[in-house]
């Protein structure tokens, strides 16, 4: 491992739980600023396929982005502004980069990203799991609240396990120590657990503006940065 390299590892591994306390307490926009800031700063962020979520000071601040794991040059005239998407505290904007890496272009912290952009994710999981309490303590049925039903509980108690065991998988692990697969999965994870939520938010969950847009811009994410998980068992 390079000086480098160190360097980046040390810093990841110092932020994980603030990234996750960030997306839980003020969503999504401060939690990819400080996760861009760990991993690589100055630096766009960008997926296999050239594509970046990010905030918009983000995509705004960069001249270099990443082109197939490696860091180039930002030009204007290979690079396409896709959408704007409005959320909680400010908003992110998607972009395709159509750069192309030079075979000695320095490496991008594409593990150190994929795996801090997974604790951010467990955190707007969380952030999802308090709107759900909040909501479900608040509707009534049958003289209680939709919260005290037993099947409710149930189901938040199975998403309270998928968090554990997230959390388990993730805890104490540099970037590289978890394979490619291993992270995709515990993505999916995230995404299942957040579905599970939606279930229980009943139709305000597929509200453009309502507590729903978590979990669809914490999927995109992780449609961007890392795309579908294999099957277990396969290669």
């Amino acid at each position: 491992m390079t000086s480098r390299e160190a360097a980046v590892v040390e810093a990841v591994t110092d932020t994980w739980a603030r990234l996750r306390g960030t997306a839980r307490g003020a969503g999504v926009v401060p939690a990819l600023t400080e996760l861009r800031a760990a991993v690589c700063a100055g630096a766009l962020p960008c997926g296999p396929g050239g594509h970046a979520l990010v905030p918009t000071a983000v995509a705004d601040g960069c001249d270099v982005a990443w082109a197939n794991g490696r860091v180039v040059p930002r030009a204007a005239d290979r690079e396409d502004v896709l959408t704007e998407i409005t959320v909680s505290g400010g908003a992110l904007v998607a972009l395709r980069n159509r750069g192309e890496a030079l075979p000695d272009a320095p490496e991008a912290p594409v593990r150190a990203w994929t795996l801090g952009l997974a604790w951010v994710r467990l955190g707007l999981s969380d952030r999802l799991m308090d709107a759900c309490m909040v909501y479900l303590g608040g509707r009534t049925v049958g003289g209680g609240t939709l919260l005290n039903q037993q099947m409710v509980k149930g189901a938040l108690a199975e998403v309270a396990i998928e968090h554990l065991e997230i959390e388990t998988m993730l805890g104490g692990a540099a970037p590289g120590d978890l394979d490619d697969a291993a992270v995709a999965h515990l993505h999916a994870q995230i995404t299942r657990a957040d579905q599970m939520l939606l279930r229980l938010l009943g139709a305000s969950g597929f509200l453009a503006d309502g507590p729903g847009q978590i979990a669809r811009v914490s999927e995109l994410l992780a449609d961007v940065y890392v795309g579908h998980a294999p099957e277990r068992g396969s290669r």
